[in-house]
């Protein structure tokens, strides 16, 4: 089985020796290929159609992995126990939708060590969900597949944005401590934190993105009086200053 670039930079993320909740599996490549590396410990794919739960359930019996992969169908994190799992993946679905998925379970969010997320849109809102909720952002992906541009955010448990605190950050062998209240500003969601922190490969062409959406809508109010006398035409103006800024700093 050979996984593509999206699910390759998530498998990436689960921590190795971890339980995983694949939620939204999908064909359950992802705990799939994870447990024939010897990734994983097990796994429960699970899905809210009958569809995908057919299929995902036809890929676990081709790899002969039915005694570590649980195929569960239902909504979102209802298919988990508290602590049945470490890590939690979710892929392939909007930003707002992730959130309900994880505010639904928050109980069976908070028991796992770590969140792997890829948002098809709305990343910045998810991020900022996530450090509202107590989550720290410790790692985060990009992958460009064209004609696709992917966020993907790692999130484990700590003392959130408005307490002190530390949380141990694990990273491709390596333990980091994130300590202090987190804040970020409204840049830094839209980019992604720490994609800035790290300075990943692709965070000059993830800052020019933004910016171009910023620009497109920008255009389009200022076709409208009305539009470029708003505070959300300002605010937009002020963001895109802000991302340029944050473009110079990473030169």
């Amino acid at each position: 089985m050979h996984l593509d670039k999206r699910l390759q930079a998530v498998a990436d993320l689960v921590p190795r020796g971890s339980r995983l909740g694949d939620i939204g599996t999908d064909h359950a490549y992802l705990p799939v290929w994870l447990l024939n590396q010897g990734l994983i410990v097990n796994a429960v794919a699970g899905d809210i159609a009958t569809g995908p739960c057919q299929a995902a359930r036809a890929t676990v019996a081709m790899y002969a992995t039915a005694d570590k992969i649980a195929v569960r169908q239902g909504s979102g994190l209802a298919v988990l126990a508290p602590g049945e799992v470490d890590c939690i993946a979710i892929c392939g679905m909007g930003g707002s939708t992730i959130i309900n998925i994880l505010a639904a379970d928050l109980a069976v969010a908070k028991a796992a060590q770590r969140l792997v997320l890829q948002p098809m849109a709305g990343a910045a809102t998810l991020r900022r969900w996530l450090v509202e909720q107590g989550w720290h952002l410790v790692r985060e992906a990009l992958v460009e597949d064209e004609p696709h541009f992917y966020e993907i955010i790692c999130a484990e448990r700590g003392s959130g944005n408005s307490e002190s605190g530390s949380v141990n950050t694990v990273g491709e062998g390596a333990v980091k401590e994130q300590t202090g209240p987190v804040s970020y500003s409204e840049a830094e969601y839209l980019v992604g934190p720490a994609l800035l922190r790290d300075g990943h490969p692709l965070l000059e062409k993830q800052i020019e993105r933004q910016q171009g959406s910023l620009q497109e809508l920008l255009n389009n109010m200022a076709r409208s009086e009305r539009a470029k006398a708003s505070a959300k035409f300002k605010e937009a103006q002020k963001l895109l200053q802000e991302l340029e800024e944050l473009k110079h700093s990473i030169k």
